[in-house]
């Protein structure tokens, strides 16, 4: 039979408690089956965070069209923001500060529903060593929030690089960037599309369109199609390289704790001018479990992908007189192999546990330390290491910075030490 009111929200609570909202929205239908026609019985409150918490857009839609200002306070704004409602997000929280004006959680919120639909201005620096390479990268941004849905992003870029092992590459060149981004966001995922000019090696034009369907709750499709990408797969190729691309991924959450992300992809490398350097086939598996979701949240993951090269081998007397520019490039005396710009075929794994990542991107009033480690294999460079260490806050309120580190080795691009420093900074207005 039914549990009595009480004992329905007793066992609701300690569902909640446990992180088990899928065997909420169960409850709640075994329960409350018989009174469907009178759905003021059953408990808003414990529908509205179920539904939340399992990110399911229709019904929380549906709650919020058929209830809103009944819905808990704090609930009514982030099931506005989750149906990109940002007006309505907006409106809802400035009532809920009119009539709680001591409310660190509702002012937090109203925060950040304003900041979500706002334009906002930044710049970036960042150091970076790598073998036989030091950049230093310098770049502005702005982004313009057209309406809740359509934003537009601008982007310029320098990096200044030095050869620090003429052993590998030499008389490398400095790079130039500007860029713009159009980003849609729709009810069922997000489309998005972005053109830059880089001035490298040489001249050159990405083009990357990339759209994520939303399938359901649990899952989603991701693919991208780019012409003349930077490419990283080594030192050479970041410096004097571009590709192609093609990528498909899915995603998959089994629980609100989980994940697991499926991706494919494939790449024609290129020198800048053209050349032709080979192809690229690549897969990737990672499963994450978050341990804890609040701040500060921890979360642990292991991760697989596997390379394989193809029609590696050129012939730099194939090359026409723009490519052979390349020739400038390369070590004294030295005659490119078929690993030079592009590796011999590997696979690469391990295991991380992270806290707080996201707070490199997303704001916070209060200042978040936020951080990873991880341990890793590559198949051609033995077992390495990824330690990324940071800090974000906010100065004025309405801004946000990120500052950060990091240490590597046998990573995916070379077996050597790599170390980084950046800082980011935005304001909104």
């Amino acid at each position: 039979g039914n549990f009595s009111n009480a004992a329905a929200d007793t066992a609701i609570a300690w569902l909640q408690d446990s992180g088990q909202y899928t065997a909420v929205r169960g409850f709640l239908w075994q329960q409350y089956s018989r009174t469907l026609s009178k759905r003021a019985n059953r408990p808003l409150w414990a529908e509205i965070s179920a539904t939340l918490a399992e990110d399911d857009k229709a019904e929380t839609g549906q709650l919020l069209s058929t209830f809103d200002e009944s819905l808990p306070r704090y609930d009514r704004v982030n099931a506005a923001r989750a149906v990109d409602d940002l007006r309505l997000a907006q409106t809802a929280a400035f009532e809920t500060q009119s009539d709680q004006i001591e409310d660190d959680q509702t002012h937090k919120q109203l925060t950040e529903t304003l900041l979500a639909f706002s334009d906002h201005a930044g710049f970036a620096a960042g150091w970076r060593r790598i073998d036989g390479l030091d950049e230093t990268a310098t770049g502005l941004n702005y982004h313009y929030a057209i309406d809740p849905r359509l934003s537009f992003d601008l982007q310029w870029g320098n990096v200044q690089r030095r050869a620090t092992d003429e052993s590998i590459i030499r008389n490398v060149p400095n790079e130039q960037l500007f860029g713009a981004k159009l980003n849609w966001r729709h009810p069922n995922g997000e489309t998005s599309f972005m053109v830059q000019q880089i001035d490298s090696f040489a001249l050159y034009t990405p083009l990357l369109l990339e759209h994520e369907q939303r399938i359901d709750n649990r899952l989603s499709l991701r693919f991208g199609l780019g012409t003349q990408l930077p490419a990283r797969d080594t030192v050479p190729l970041q410096v004097a390289g571009m590709q192609d691309l093609a990528s498909i991924s899915l995603r998959y959450r089994p629980t609100r704790m989980d994940e697991i992300v499926m991706a494919y992809w494939r790449d024609r490398y290129q020198l800048q001018t053209g050349g032709k350097l080979g192809d690229g086939q690549h897969v990737a598996l990672t499963a994450a479990h978050a341990y804890r979701q609040e701040t500060r949240d921890l979360e642990f993951s292991a991760f697989w992908s596997n390379h394989q090269y193809f029609n590696r081998e050129y012939d730099l007397g194939g090359f026409d007189r723009q490519d052979l520019k390349i020739v400038r490039l390369l070590p004294e005396g030295f005659t490119p192999g078929p690993d030079y710009f592009l590796p011999a075929n590997f696979s690469f794994y391990g295991v991380r546990v992270s806290t707080d990542v996201r707070y490199q991107r997303e704001y916070t009033r209060a200042l978040r330390p936020f951080g990873s480690v991880a341990g890793t294999y590559h198949t051609s460079f033995g077992a390495g290491y990824d330690v990324f260490l940071g800090i974000a806050g906010s100065i004025f309120g309405t801004d946000h910075f990120a500052l950060s580190g990091g240490i590597s080795q046998s990573g995916l691009q070379t077996g050597g030490l790599v170390k980084g420093l950046a800082f980011t900074y935005r304001i909104h207005f």
